[in-house]
């Protein structure tokens, strides 16, 4: 499994820091966790999408991962810094190029910026892009590219705080693009099917990338994830919305066997109002993407993020969508030297952006 240990992960979520950090086993085998950090945030500090970012108390958020970092046994060489995935806009673009054009990095972003923006926003976005094939054809190299967007003032915002805080980072990424790069380490050749969904449930949103042959073909972010459960479940018990934050994770909402389904038909309302939506939305997804490639079945998902944690979820989702569904938490395939504690394997799924940030 190839991940780096030279760099920590340092995954910025709406509701959330998490950071992670991996030495090399005493052996030159394998991997020891040197950091494993997570502490929520103010609501409403980190918020926004891809057209207005917002960090809304620049100062505040400076103080808070300064003290967040300062827990970290080591900085290492630097951050590698995962965003917000609604901060950023991923596109899968058809670009036909020259082959002497393909060594020119700013062209070919300059191309992407003149097809992607209108004029008017052109210097206000930074672009990145990967290219995921290139064919020859009479006219030139037919490419297929993963076009990532994301505002400059927010880069620009963010690079100041670090630089004041002395913290020297490496790289701003996505937060959930590396997941499916560990799943891919953490398989043997051959044995993990290459076509598969990731479903990664965030505190605003769930985000869905699918994948066919290891190449990302469709991805969308519903507005959807664990605040507006936390919401929704608060309204229909009339409690707060910290108590319904509390309890929810351990209601039994999804129930597995007979006799557990049996027993949740009374509260089968409580269960519409509080999921109703987000499934009908992921139902939408995967029904588009079927339709669109006339694919019968769905392949397999995995899911990430702090609502895949609740019980009985993949069971659920398994019937629900036909299709086999587990939890992604690459915790359990990393080769590890030394015993995780309990409570941070438990939290695999909700690590997996900041370790998918490692993985090369």
């Amino acid at each position: 499994m190839n991940l780096f240990t030279e760099y920590v992960a340092l995954d910025i979520g709406t509701h959330a820091l998490k950071a992670l950090s991996l030495d090399p086993g005493a052996s030159g085998e394998g991997f020891t966790i040197a950091d494993c950090l997570h502490e929520e945030l103010p609501p409403g500090l980190v918020c926004g999408g891809f057209t207005n970012p917002t960090v809304s108390d620049p100062v505040k958020f400076a103080k808070i991962v300064k003290q967040f970092t300062a827990r970290l046994k080591n900085h290492k060489e630097g951050f590698f810094v995962g965003l917000p995935d609604r901060w950023v806009k991923l596109h899968l673009v058809d670009l036909l190029v020259k082959p002497e054009e393909m060594a020119s990095h700013e062209y070919i972003g300059w191309r992407l910026q003149k097809q992607l923006l209108p004029q008017d926003m052109v210097g206000e976005m930074l672009v990145d892009y990967q290219t995921l094939s290139a064919n020859e054809t009479t006219d030139g190299l037919s490419c297929r590219i993963l076009v990532g967007m994301v505002r400059k003032s927010m880069i620009d915002l963010l690079s100041g705080i670090f630089a004041n805080l002395q913290i020297e980072v490496m790289v701003f990424d996505t937060s959930t693009l590396g997941e499916y790069n560990l799943l891919e380490d953490s398989h043997p050749e051959k044995t993990l099917d290459r076509s598969l969904i990731i479903c990664h449930i965030g505190h605003e949103t769930t985000v869905i990338k699918i994948f066919e042959k290891s190449m990302l073909v469709y991805e969308r972010v519903i507005e959807v994830g664990g605040e507006a459960f936390g919401k929704l479940f608060a309204e229909a018990e009339n409690i707060s919305f910290d108590e319904a934050q509390a309890q929810k994770m351990k209601r039994r909402f999804f129930p597995i066997s007979r006799q557990e389904l049996l027993a949740a038909i009374p509260q089968r309302h409580l269960f519409e109002r509080v999921f109703g939506n987000w499934l009908r939305e992921l139902h939408v997804t995967f029904r588009f993407y079927q339709d669109r490639g006339k694919i019968m079945g769905l392949p397999p998902i995995y899911l990430s993020g702090g609502s895949a944690l609740f019980e009985g979820l993949p069971e659920f989702m398994t019937d629900f969508f036909g299709t086999q569904c587990r939890r992604l938490n690459p915790l359990q395939e990393l080769p590890i030297q030394n015993e995780i504690r309990a409570e941070i394997m438990a939290k695999g799924p909700l690590l997996a952006p900041a370790l998918g940030l490692l993985s090369c």
